[in-house]
Protein backbone atom coordinates (compact mmCIF):
# COMPACT_ATOMS: atom_id res chain seq x y z
CA UNK A 1 0.00 0.00 0.00
CA UNK A 2 1.43 3.28 -1.39
CA UNK A 3 1.18 7.12 0.44
CA UNK A 4 0.52 9.30 -2.83
CA UNK A 5 0.35 12.06 -0.53
CA UNK A 6 0.94 12.98 2.42
CA UNK A 7 0.57 17.37 3.79
CA UNK A 8 1.66 17.48 7.46
CA UNK A 9 1.97 20.41 10.09
CA UNK A 10 3.53 19.68 13.47
CA UNK A 11 2.78 22.39 15.78
CA UNK A 12 4.57 22.98 19.06
CA UNK A 13 3.03 24.93 21.85
CA UNK A 14 4.88 27.50 23.82
CA UNK A 15 4.11 30.43 25.78
CA UNK A 16 6.27 33.80 25.41
CA UNK A 17 5.94 37.58 27.44
CA UNK A 18 5.78 40.78 25.70
CA UNK A 19 5.05 42.26 22.66
CA UNK A 20 6.25 39.40 20.65
CA UNK A 21 4.69 40.46 17.34
CA UNK A 22 6.88 43.04 17.67
CA UNK A 23 10.02 41.52 17.85
CA UNK A 24 9.15 39.02 14.79
CA UNK A 25 8.43 42.43 12.68
CA UNK A 26 11.92 44.03 13.55
CA UNK A 27 13.75 40.57 13.26
CA UNK A 28 16.10 41.08 10.66
CA UNK A 29 19.62 39.24 8.98
CA UNK A 30 22.46 40.22 6.32
CA UNK A 31 21.88 38.30 3.45
CA UNK A 32 24.90 37.79 0.70
CA UNK A 33 24.70 41.08 -0.47
CA UNK A 34 25.54 41.92 2.75
CA UNK A 35 21.91 44.21 3.34
CA UNK A 36 19.50 43.40 5.93
CA UNK A 37 16.31 41.83 5.22
CA UNK A 38 13.58 40.86 7.47
CA UNK A 39 13.41 37.42 8.95
CA UNK A 40 9.09 36.89 9.48
CA UNK A 41 6.68 38.57 7.31
CA UNK A 42 2.58 38.73 8.49
CA UNK A 43 0.52 36.65 6.36
CA UNK A 44 -3.30 36.09 6.23
CA UNK A 45 -4.82 33.28 7.61
CA UNK A 46 -8.60 34.64 6.52
CA UNK A 47 -11.10 31.78 6.37
CA UNK A 48 -14.44 33.05 4.08
CA UNK A 49 -15.95 29.49 4.60
CA UNK A 50 -16.80 30.07 8.38
CA UNK A 51 -19.72 31.43 9.94
CA UNK A 52 -19.39 35.79 10.08
CA UNK A 53 -17.60 36.77 12.97
CA UNK A 54 -15.59 33.93 13.03
CA UNK A 55 -13.62 34.16 9.38
CA UNK A 56 -10.87 36.98 10.74
CA UNK A 57 -9.96 35.06 14.29
CA UNK A 58 -6.44 34.13 12.93
CA UNK A 59 -4.39 36.74 11.15
CA UNK A 60 -5.85 39.06 8.61
CA UNK A 61 -6.92 42.66 9.39
CA UNK A 62 -7.22 44.13 12.94
CA UNK A 63 -10.90 43.05 13.58
CA UNK A 64 -12.29 43.22 16.60
CA UNK A 65 -12.43 39.52 15.97
CA UNK A 66 -8.96 38.67 15.80
CA UNK A 67 -7.21 36.65 18.68
CA UNK A 68 -4.01 35.85 17.05
CA UNK A 69 -1.31 36.90 14.13
CA UNK A 70 0.38 34.91 12.16
CA UNK A 71 4.13 34.77 10.75
CA UNK A 72 5.80 33.14 8.36
CA UNK A 73 9.85 32.39 7.40
CA UNK A 74 10.48 34.63 5.25
CA UNK A 75 14.14 33.56 5.20
CA UNK A 76 13.75 29.40 5.35
CA UNK A 77 17.58 29.04 5.98
CA UNK A 78 17.56 31.15 9.30
CA UNK A 79 15.71 28.05 10.76
CA UNK A 80 18.18 25.75 8.33
CA UNK A 81 15.77 24.99 6.07
CA UNK A 82 16.64 24.91 2.49
CA UNK A 83 15.29 27.53 0.23
CA UNK A 84 12.11 27.73 -1.40
CA UNK A 85 10.94 24.10 0.07
CA UNK A 86 13.94 22.25 -0.95
CA UNK A 87 14.09 18.17 -0.72
CA UNK A 88 16.08 16.70 1.80
CA UNK A 89 16.47 13.96 3.95
CA UNK A 90 14.91 12.94 7.29
CA UNK A 91 17.06 10.22 9.36
CA UNK A 92 15.18 8.82 12.17
CA UNK A 93 17.09 7.23 15.51
CA UNK A 94 16.42 4.12 14.83
CA UNK A 95 17.69 4.22 11.28
CA UNK A 96 16.50 4.60 7.86
CA UNK A 97 16.09 7.06 5.18
CA UNK A 98 12.93 9.42 4.18
CA UNK A 99 12.76 11.76 1.56
CA UNK A 100 10.81 14.69 2.56
CA UNK A 101 10.57 18.43 1.65
CA UNK A 102 10.50 20.82 4.17
CA UNK A 103 7.82 23.80 2.89
CA UNK A 104 8.08 26.46 5.48
CA UNK A 105 8.17 27.72 9.11
CA UNK A 106 5.47 30.01 10.69
CA UNK A 107 4.55 31.43 14.29
CA UNK A 108 1.07 31.87 15.31
CA UNK A 109 0.37 34.23 18.09
CA UNK A 110 -2.45 34.30 20.13
CA UNK A 111 -3.76 37.36 22.28
CA UNK A 112 -3.29 34.83 25.44
CA UNK A 113 0.27 34.79 25.31
CA UNK A 114 -0.28 31.04 24.12
CA UNK A 115 1.75 30.52 20.36
CA UNK A 116 2.51 27.40 18.11
CA UNK A 117 5.81 27.32 16.26
CA UNK A 118 4.48 25.15 12.82
CA UNK A 119 7.12 22.88 10.52
CA UNK A 120 5.54 22.19 7.55
CA UNK A 121 6.48 18.96 4.89
CA UNK A 122 5.41 16.82 2.38
CA UNK A 123 6.18 13.37 2.12
CA UNK A 124 5.18 10.81 -1.08
CA UNK A 125 5.77 7.69 -2.95
CA UNK A 126 6.63 5.64 0.49
CA UNK A 127 4.68 2.74 1.98
CA UNK A 128 1.96 3.80 4.67
CA UNK A 129 3.98 1.90 7.61
CA UNK A 130 6.89 4.33 6.16
CA UNK A 131 5.11 7.74 6.15
CA UNK A 132 3.93 6.50 10.05
CA UNK A 133 7.00 5.17 11.40
CA UNK A 134 8.49 8.46 10.28
CA UNK A 135 6.05 11.27 11.44
CA UNK A 136 6.12 9.53 15.05
CA UNK A 137 10.23 10.75 14.86
CA UNK A 138 9.33 13.49 13.24
CA UNK A 139 7.48 14.34 16.29
CA UNK A 140 10.48 13.52 18.76
CA UNK A 141 12.09 17.05 19.32
CA UNK A 142 14.10 16.18 22.49
CA UNK A 143 16.19 13.19 20.45
CA UNK A 144 18.55 15.20 18.61
CA UNK A 145 19.28 11.93 16.63
CA UNK A 146 16.50 12.74 14.59
CA UNK A 147 17.81 14.95 11.95
CA UNK A 148 17.66 16.13 8.58
CA UNK A 149 19.95 16.45 5.88
CA UNK A 150 20.77 17.84 2.46
CA UNK A 151 23.68 20.26 0.15
CA UNK A 152 22.64 23.54 0.04
CA UNK A 153 23.84 25.38 -2.99
CA UNK A 154 26.29 28.20 -3.12
CA UNK A 155 28.15 30.23 -5.06
CA UNK A 156 31.89 31.95 -4.70
CA UNK A 157 31.56 35.79 -5.89
CA UNK A 158 35.38 35.70 -6.20
CA UNK A 159 35.35 32.03 -8.57
CA UNK A 160 31.91 33.05 -10.12
CA UNK A 161 32.08 29.21 -9.55
CA UNK A 162 28.60 27.29 -8.20
CA UNK A 163 29.34 25.09 -4.82
CA UNK A 164 27.35 23.06 -2.31
CA UNK A 165 27.64 22.53 1.26
CA UNK A 166 26.43 20.19 3.28
CA UNK A 167 23.78 20.65 5.85
CA UNK A 168 22.63 18.91 8.72
CA UNK A 169 20.15 19.52 11.61
CA UNK A 170 18.30 18.22 14.44
CA UNK A 171 14.29 18.67 14.99
CA UNK A 172 15.79 20.06 18.07
CA UNK A 173 17.88 22.86 16.40
CA UNK A 174 14.88 23.84 14.14
CA UNK A 175 12.72 24.34 17.41
CA UNK A 176 15.28 26.45 19.39
CA UNK A 177 16.20 28.60 16.77
CA UNK A 178 12.60 29.00 16.59
CA UNK A 179 12.37 29.59 20.39
CA UNK A 180 15.05 32.46 19.65
CA UNK A 181 13.26 34.57 18.41
CA UNK A 182 9.99 34.76 20.95
CA UNK A 183 10.35 37.03 23.78
CA UNK A 184 10.26 34.97 27.42
CA UNK A 185 9.60 31.69 25.54
CA UNK A 186 8.55 28.96 27.88
CA UNK A 187 7.46 25.23 28.12
CA UNK A 188 3.96 24.31 29.26
CA UNK A 189 5.92 22.31 31.56
CA UNK A 190 8.34 23.26 35.20
CA UNK A 191 11.61 22.56 33.19
CA UNK A 192 13.83 25.20 30.87
CA UNK A 193 13.39 25.38 27.01
CA UNK A 194 16.38 23.48 26.19
CA UNK A 195 14.99 20.96 28.28
CA UNK A 196 12.09 19.89 25.91
CA UNK A 197 10.55 16.57 26.43
CA UNK A 198 6.86 16.84 25.39
CA UNK A 199 6.20 15.94 21.86
CA UNK A 200 4.46 18.86 19.69
CA UNK A 201 0.87 17.52 17.91
CA UNK A 202 0.53 16.59 14.49
CA UNK A 203 -2.10 17.83 11.81
CA UNK A 204 -1.98 16.16 8.63
CA UNK A 205 -3.77 14.56 5.73
CA UNK A 206 -2.54 11.25 3.77
CA UNK A 207 -4.07 10.47 0.11
CA UNK A 208 -3.75 6.83 -0.58
CA UNK A 209 -3.80 4.26 -3.45
CA UNK A 210 -6.34 2.21 -1.85
CA UNK A 211 -8.11 1.10 1.55
CA UNK A 212 -6.05 -0.44 4.07
CA UNK A 213 -6.90 -3.92 4.70
CA UNK A 214 -6.89 -3.23 8.90
CA UNK A 215 -8.18 0.06 8.05
CA UNK A 216 -9.82 0.28 11.51
CA UNK A 217 -6.31 -0.16 13.44
CA UNK A 218 -4.74 1.77 11.34
CA UNK A 219 -6.77 4.72 12.08
CA UNK A 220 -6.79 4.34 15.59
CA UNK A 221 -3.18 4.15 15.53
CA UNK A 222 -2.75 7.49 12.98
CA UNK A 223 -5.12 9.21 15.58
CA UNK A 224 -1.99 8.68 18.39
CA UNK A 225 0.73 9.14 16.12
CA UNK A 226 1.80 6.19 16.71
CA UNK A 227 3.80 3.65 14.59
CA UNK A 228 1.72 0.98 12.10
CA UNK A 229 3.50 -2.07 14.22
CA UNK A 230 1.22 -0.88 17.03
CA UNK A 231 -1.57 -3.09 18.29
CA UNK A 232 -4.40 -0.99 19.99
CA UNK A 233 -7.59 -2.61 21.80
CA UNK A 234 -9.92 -3.73 19.03
CA UNK A 235 -13.39 -1.94 18.70
CA UNK A 236 -11.83 1.70 20.01
CA UNK A 237 -12.84 4.04 17.40
CA UNK A 238 -13.25 7.11 20.02
CA UNK A 239 -10.84 9.05 18.07
CA UNK A 240 -11.95 8.27 14.22
CA UNK A 241 -14.81 9.94 12.29
CA UNK A 242 -15.85 8.79 9.27
CA UNK A 243 -16.50 11.92 7.26
CA UNK A 244 -16.96 10.16 3.92
CA UNK A 245 -17.10 6.51 2.49
CA UNK A 246 -13.62 7.37 1.63
CA UNK A 247 -12.27 9.53 4.05
CA UNK A 248 -12.13 9.81 8.15
CA UNK A 249 -10.37 12.26 10.21
CA UNK A 250 -8.37 10.40 13.08
CA UNK A 251 -7.85 12.42 16.55
CA UNK A 252 -6.63 12.55 20.09
CA UNK A 253 -4.55 14.88 22.35
CA UNK A 254 -1.72 14.25 19.85
CA UNK A 255 -3.08 15.98 16.91
CA UNK A 256 -5.30 15.44 14.02
CA UNK A 257 -5.15 13.61 10.42
CA UNK A 258 -7.34 12.90 7.82
CA UNK A 259 -6.93 9.95 5.81
CA UNK A 260 -8.72 9.33 2.62
CA UNK A 261 -8.23 6.89 -0.57
CA UNK A 262 -9.20 6.42 -3.81
CA UNK A 263 -11.72 4.64 -5.40
CA UNK A 264 -12.75 3.86 -8.65
CA UNK A 265 -14.77 7.10 -9.29
CA UNK A 266 -12.66 9.49 -10.99
CA UNK A 267 -14.37 12.52 -9.52
CA UNK A 268 -14.44 11.66 -5.86
CA UNK A 269 -10.06 10.77 -6.73
CA UNK A 270 -9.83 14.57 -8.04
CA UNK A 271 -11.71 16.12 -5.11
CA UNK A 272 -10.03 14.66 -2.35
CA UNK A 273 -6.72 15.24 -4.95
CA UNK A 274 -7.17 18.97 -5.55
CA UNK A 275 -10.14 20.34 -3.81
CA UNK A 276 -9.92 18.83 -0.17
CA UNK A 277 -6.23 19.58 0.49
CA UNK A 278 -7.48 23.03 0.06
CA UNK A 279 -9.80 22.90 2.31
CA UNK A 280 -7.57 20.74 4.78
CA UNK A 281 -5.04 24.30 4.76
CA UNK A 282 -7.81 26.45 5.49
CA UNK A 283 -11.51 26.01 7.14
CA UNK A 284 -10.49 22.70 8.79
CA UNK A 285 -7.04 23.91 9.99
CA UNK A 286 -9.11 27.24 11.26
CA UNK A 287 -10.85 24.43 13.42
CA UNK A 288 -7.82 22.64 14.71
CA UNK A 289 -5.88 25.83 15.66
CA UNK A 290 -8.98 27.34 17.61
CA UNK A 291 -9.21 23.65 19.40
CA UNK A 292 -5.98 23.26 20.41
CA UNK A 293 -5.36 26.90 21.61
CA UNK A 294 -9.12 26.41 23.64
CA UNK A 295 -6.70 23.49 25.41
CA UNK A 296 -3.54 25.41 25.51
CA UNK A 297 -5.17 28.56 27.13
CA UNK A 298 -7.11 27.11 29.76
CA UNK A 299 -4.00 25.23 30.91
CA UNK A 300 -2.26 28.77 31.07
CA UNK A 301 -4.98 30.43 32.71
CA UNK A 302 -5.59 27.76 35.18
CA UNK A 303 -1.59 27.53 36.05
CA UNK A 304 -2.00 31.58 36.69
CA UNK A 305 -5.13 31.21 39.04
CA UNK A 306 -3.74 28.93 41.11
CA UNK A 307 -1.27 31.38 42.16
CA UNK A 308 -3.58 33.06 43.63
CA UNK A 309 -3.72 30.98 47.10
CA UNK A 310 -1.09 31.26 49.46
CA UNK A 311 -0.91 28.69 52.60
CA UNK A 312 1.06 31.79 54.20
CA UNK A 313 0.49 35.46 53.09
CA UNK A 314 0.73 39.20 55.02
CA UNK A 315 -1.70 41.85 54.14
CA UNK A 316 0.05 43.81 51.11
CA UNK A 317 0.59 39.79 49.34
CA UNK A 318 -3.64 40.01 50.49
CA UNK A 319 -4.47 42.88 48.34
CA UNK A 320 -2.36 41.75 45.77
CA UNK A 321 -3.77 38.87 45.04
CA UNK A 322 -6.81 40.56 45.42
CA UNK A 323 -6.07 42.64 42.72
CA UNK A 324 -4.76 39.71 40.54
CA UNK A 325 -7.82 37.41 41.53
CA UNK A 326 -10.36 40.30 39.76
CA UNK A 327 -8.22 40.95 36.94
CA UNK A 328 -7.76 36.82 36.22
CA UNK A 329 -11.47 36.66 36.52
CA UNK A 330 -12.08 39.44 33.52
CA UNK A 331 -9.56 37.69 31.12
CA UNK A 332 -11.41 34.41 31.64
CA UNK A 333 -14.57 35.59 30.81
CA UNK A 334 -12.89 37.30 28.28
CA UNK A 335 -11.51 34.16 27.02
CA UNK A 336 -14.61 32.35 26.69
CA UNK A 337 -16.00 35.15 25.12
CA UNK A 338 -13.66 35.49 22.33
CA UNK A 339 -11.95 32.43 22.24
CA UNK A 340 -14.96 29.61 22.15
CA UNK A 341 -17.18 28.91 20.16
CA UNK A 342 -19.89 26.61 18.38
CA UNK A 343 -21.37 25.49 15.10
CA UNK A 344 -18.29 27.73 13.30
CA UNK A 345 -20.09 27.03 9.70
CA UNK A 346 -23.28 26.75 7.72
CA UNK A 347 -21.87 23.52 6.69
CA UNK A 348 -23.18 20.64 8.80
CA UNK A 349 -20.27 18.01 7.70
CA UNK A 350 -17.82 21.54 8.75
CA UNK A 351 -19.36 21.29 12.77
CA UNK A 352 -19.60 17.55 12.63
CA UNK A 353 -15.79 17.69 12.41
CA UNK A 354 -15.28 20.32 14.89
CA UNK A 355 -17.28 18.60 17.25
CA UNK A 356 -15.07 15.93 16.51
CA UNK A 357 -11.81 17.78 17.79
CA UNK A 358 -13.84 19.21 20.79
CA UNK A 359 -14.08 15.99 21.68
CA UNK A 360 -10.75 14.48 20.94
CA UNK A 361 -8.94 17.62 22.63
CA UNK A 362 -11.49 17.04 25.85
CA UNK A 363 -12.48 21.24 25.66
CA UNK A 364 -15.52 20.53 27.31
CA UNK A 365 -13.44 19.10 30.25
CA UNK A 366 -11.12 21.50 30.14
CA UNK A 367 -13.79 24.36 29.75
CA UNK A 368 -15.71 22.99 33.23
CA UNK A 369 -11.67 22.91 34.76
CA UNK A 370 -11.94 26.52 33.65
CA UNK A 371 -15.22 27.58 34.91
CA UNK A 372 -14.39 25.57 38.61
CA UNK A 373 -10.98 27.67 38.42
CA UNK A 374 -13.04 30.85 38.03
CA UNK A 375 -15.34 30.10 40.81
CA UNK A 376 -12.62 28.40 43.27
CA UNK A 377 -10.48 32.12 42.46
CA UNK A 378 -13.89 33.79 43.20
CA UNK A 379 -14.65 32.00 46.88
CA UNK A 380 -10.79 32.64 47.29
CA UNK A 381 -11.01 36.59 46.38
CA UNK A 382 -14.39 36.60 48.60
CA UNK A 383 -12.15 35.37 51.57
CA UNK A 384 -9.49 38.25 51.05
CA UNK A 385 -12.02 40.88 50.73
CA UNK A 386 -13.37 39.68 54.37
CA UNK A 387 -9.92 39.02 55.64
CA UNK A 388 -8.88 42.76 54.13
CA UNK A 389 -11.99 44.35 55.37
CA UNK A 390 -11.63 43.39 58.99
CA UNK A 391 -8.21 44.19 59.01
CA UNK A 392 -8.88 47.83 57.77
CA UNK A 393 -12.04 47.87 59.74
CA UNK A 394 -9.79 46.84 63.30
CA UNK A 395 -6.67 50.01 62.00
CA UNK A 396 -9.71 52.26 61.77
CA UNK A 397 -10.83 51.60 65.08
CA UNK A 398 -7.10 51.26 66.43
CA UNK A 399 -6.66 54.84 64.76
CA UNK A 400 -9.91 56.36 66.66
CA UNK A 401 -8.84 54.85 69.84
CA UNK A 402 -5.43 57.01 69.34
CA UNK A 403 -6.85 59.32 68.32
CA UNK A 404 -9.45 59.50 71.40
CA UNK A 405 -6.44 59.20 73.80
CA UNK A 406 -4.74 62.44 72.17
CA UNK A 407 -7.68 63.87 72.93
CA UNK A 408 -8.16 62.71 76.54
CA UNK A 409 -4.47 63.84 77.28
CA UNK A 410 -4.98 67.16 75.33
CA UNK A 411 -8.02 68.13 77.21
CA UNK A 412 -6.47 66.78 80.77
CA UNK A 413 -3.63 68.66 80.30
CA UNK A 414 -5.90 71.83 79.55
CA UNK A 415 -7.98 71.00 82.79
CA UNK A 416 -4.28 71.16 84.64
CA UNK A 417 -3.19 74.01 83.54
CA UNK A 418 -6.36 76.10 84.16
CA UNK A 419 -6.67 74.59 87.72
CA UNK A 420 -3.40 75.37 88.75
CA UNK A 421 -3.53 78.95 87.33
CA UNK A 422 -7.09 79.82 89.21
CA UNK A 423 -6.01 77.90 92.08
CA UNK A 424 -2.66 78.56 93.68
CA UNK A 425 -3.55 80.38 96.41
CA UNK A 426 -5.58 77.05 97.14
CA UNK A 427 -3.07 74.82 96.07
CA UNK A 428 0.04 76.84 98.63
CA UNK A 429 -2.11 76.56 101.34
CA UNK A 430 -2.74 72.87 100.95
CA UNK A 431 0.63 71.83 100.25
CA UNK A 432 1.97 74.44 103.36
CA UNK A 433 -0.63 72.82 105.90
CA UNK A 434 -3.08 75.76 106.34
CA UNK A 435 -6.27 74.08 105.88
CA UNK A 436 -7.93 77.03 107.87
CA UNK A 437 -7.27 79.15 104.60
CA UNK A 438 -8.94 76.83 102.48
CA UNK A 439 -12.67 77.23 101.66
CA UNK A 440 -15.37 74.78 101.21
CA UNK A 441 -15.58 75.99 97.06
CA UNK A 442 -12.12 75.72 96.69
CA UNK A 443 -11.93 72.01 98.26
CA UNK A 444 -14.69 71.06 95.90
CA UNK A 445 -13.02 72.63 92.80
CA UNK A 446 -10.05 70.28 94.17
CA UNK A 447 -12.16 66.98 94.48
CA UNK A 448 -13.51 67.42 91.29
CA UNK A 449 -9.90 68.13 89.71
CA UNK A 450 -8.81 65.41 91.32
CA UNK A 451 -11.75 62.96 90.19
CA UNK A 452 -11.22 63.99 86.65
CA UNK A 453 -7.82 63.61 86.75
CA UNK A 454 -8.37 60.01 88.19
CA UNK A 455 -11.00 59.45 85.50
CA UNK A 456 -8.84 59.98 82.53
CA UNK A 457 -5.78 57.97 83.68
CA UNK A 458 -8.38 55.43 84.17
CA UNK A 459 -9.80 55.85 80.84
CA UNK A 460 -6.23 56.03 79.26
CA UNK A 461 -5.47 52.81 80.85
CA UNK A 462 -8.60 50.68 79.35
CA UNK A 463 -8.10 52.47 76.12
CA UNK A 464 -4.21 51.66 75.79
CA UNK A 465 -5.31 47.89 76.83
CA UNK A 466 -7.47 48.12 73.54
CA UNK A 467 -4.87 49.33 71.59
CA UNK A 468 -2.62 46.46 72.52
CA UNK A 469 -5.48 44.26 72.18
CA UNK A 470 -6.18 45.53 68.58
CA UNK A 471 -2.81 45.73 67.06
CA UNK A 472 -2.13 42.05 68.64
CA UNK A 473 -5.47 41.15 66.34
CA UNK A 474 -4.18 43.06 63.25
CA UNK A 475 -0.84 41.55 63.53
CA UNK A 476 -2.49 37.98 63.81
CA UNK A 477 -4.50 38.33 61.02
CA UNK A 478 -1.87 39.75 58.71
CA UNK A 479 0.30 36.35 59.70
CA UNK A 480 -2.66 34.11 59.33
CA UNK A 481 -1.00 31.18 58.44
CA UNK A 482 -3.47 28.25 56.14
CA UNK A 483 -3.22 24.92 57.31
CA UNK A 484 -4.45 22.62 54.31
Amino acid sequence: MAVKEFKGKIFYPVLYEGDAAAALESASVVNSKQKAVPVFREINMHCEEMRRGLGGMLGGDAAPGRIARVFEAARPEVFCFPKRGGNAAFYPRTGGKVNIRLTGTRFILFETHVAFFEMDFELSELSLEDAMNATYYLCEVKDEANHFEYEKRTFDAHTRQPGSEHISFSLKKWFLQCAAYLPGCENFEDHGIESTVNKPLLYGYYLLDEKPEDFERISCNIAQNYKASYKGLEGDDRHVLHAFDNSCWCASYNGAVNVSYEVEDPVTNSFFKTAFPHKWESEYLFLFLNTVHQKYAVLKYLAELSGLSSAHYDYALMKRLLLQGEIMQEKCEVLKTRCFFNLPSNVEHVNRVYSFFQRCFDIPGYRASLNAGVKGSVNVCKSYVTRIKEIENLEKSAKTTKNEMYIALITASITCLTFFNSSYTTLTSLFQGRFGEIGVSAIIVTATFLTTITTVVFNLSKQRETLEETRKKIKKLKSKTIEL
